[in-house]
């Protein structure tokens, strides 16, 4: 057997094991305490913003194993294929989420989870002599997208959002009138004690969201959990 025959089969016997059994594909279970927060049997739907990869470090590929329907977003255009391949039911969006409606320069790395259209990250985590490229990239708005992706019927079940610093903007596109997940899940590389005080919480609660709490990867980093009042 080829080594691309062998992945395959791999691929196919862990998907058929991921999804008979309560196997996590989060960094640090983060979708296990989702579907324990959903609570619900039947699917509904999530949308990834930041995707990055299909399976790896994913808290949303375990829905996707379960018919949730997906909506993911990238604006990194190395992962249509892998998308195509890997997750063919999910819409993929190869796009920016924010407020803005023009194109924004992308700047990626190696490391291509921390890519990011923030200057300020970069800044923050001395991270500018390791930027391998940029783009220009189209950046359309959370609403915008839901707008045309969402119907009356469908139920809303979480945003899980990863972004590297440009999270508030995307939060700031969404209309809370119309499109309110039961959870919200964004990354977060701050003590829990500044996570309370921080801009995203604070702006969340004026959109009637509570923190429920945080996950933890390494030592501040970890995902925020809200939930929707």
């Amino acid at each position: 057997m080829t080594g691309d025959f062998k992945n395959k089969v791999k691929g196919k016997l862990n998907d058929i094991i991921g999804k008979k059994l309560n196997i996590s594909f989060a960094r640090s279970g983060d979708d296990i305490q989702l579907i324990k927060l959903i609570n619900k049997s039947t699917p509904g739907v999530y949308v990834d913003i930041g995707s990055w990869h299909p399976k790896l470090a994913s808290n949303t590929y375990y829905f996707y194993l379960r018919n949730w329907k997906g909506i993911c977003i990238d604006p990194n255009p190395e992962l249509i294929r892998l998308y195509d391949s890997m997750r063919p039911k999910d819409i993929f969006i190869n796009a920016g989420v924010g407020s803005s409606s023009k194109s924004l320069e992308y700047y990626m790395f190696q490391e291509s989870s921390m890519n990011t259209f923030s200057s300020d990250f970069i800044q923050k985590n001395r991270l500018e002599a390791k930027i391998v490229n940029t783009l220009k990239v189209p950046v359309l708005s959370l609403k915008e997208i839901l707008d045309k992706h969402i119907s009356p019927s469908d139920r809303l079940d979480f945003f899980d959002i990863d972004v590297e610093g440009f999270d508030l903007d995307v939060l700031k596109s969404n209309d809370w009138d119309l499109y309110r997940p039961k959870i919200i899940v964004i990354e977060s590389d701050v003590s829990i004690e500044m996570d309370i005080e921080s801009d995203i919480v604070t702006y969340l609660k004026s959109v009637n969201y509570r923190l429920l709490g945080k996950s933890i990867i390494k030592g501040n980093l970890g995902n925020l959990f809200l939930i929707s009042n």
